[in-house]
């Protein structure tokens, strides 16, 4: 990905997540709030779920985007919490093995190519009973005008916007990455194409 694309795509983010998050912003206060620990981000983009995490915690923000770095810092520095941003990809997190506490995707799932591998990864690098927290939008119900349209604008929705899907089913790969528990629900979020979401935890197993 050029330079230019990246530095417009943080530049673009900015703008996303003003009209996104206070959308979900209840949501993602149930789910981050009660975080301990080390907390790694996949995806973490401009920080914009800092201010939904308590001070307290040790925030590790992964994302392949280097222009977004400045955002996540400005963020972590207004909420006052430590910060540690590492320049990588979903699909080998930069982490050793069983190091955080907690593992947090909004938004990421639906623009990996691989969801298997990087939930293979989001396995490996959380400790016995961490807890991976998302929000991601998913796909509509067979049948609906909404996952027809989805189906429609995929092949180009994912060419303009950074790799996304409009019509993965998310919950099904979640639920068969191999948590020992994974609890969600569905809900609406008031967008074209992208408003079906899911939201919820999986648990990692206490013992492998």
């Amino acid at each position: 990905m050029r330079n230019w694309y990246r530095w417009l795509w943080a530049k673009a983010l900015v703008r996303w997540d003003r009209k996104y998050t206070p959308k979900v912003a209840e949501r993602k206060r149930a789910l981050f709030g009660q975080l301990k620990g080390e907390v790694l981000e996949i995806g973490a983009g401009t920080g914009t779920n800092l201010p939904f995490l308590p001070r307290e915690i040790h925030f590790v923000a992964v994302d392949p985007n280097p222009f977004v770095e400045p955002y996540v810092r400005e963020a972590a520095r207004e909420q006052g919490i430590r910060v540690d941003f590492r320049q990588g990809t979903a699909e080998q997190i930069p982490a050793a093995d069983e190091s955080v506490d907690a593992v947090i995707s909004t938004l990421v799932l639906c623009c990996v190519k691989d969801p298997a591998v990087v939930l293979k990864e989001v396995l490996r690098v959380l400790k016995p009973s961490g807890r991976f927290c998302f929000i991601e939008h998913v796909a509509a119900p067979p049948g609906t005008s909404t996952r027809h349209r989805q189906d429609f604008v995929c092949p180009v929705w994912k060419r303009v916007a950074d790799g996304c899907h409009t019509n993965r089913n998310t919950w099904e790969w979640i639920e068969s990455a191999g948590f020992e528990s994974v609890h969600y629900d569905r809900f609406t979020v008031d967008l074209p194409i992208a408003g079906p979401h899911i939201a919820g935890f999986a648990i990692k197993a206490a013992v492998g």
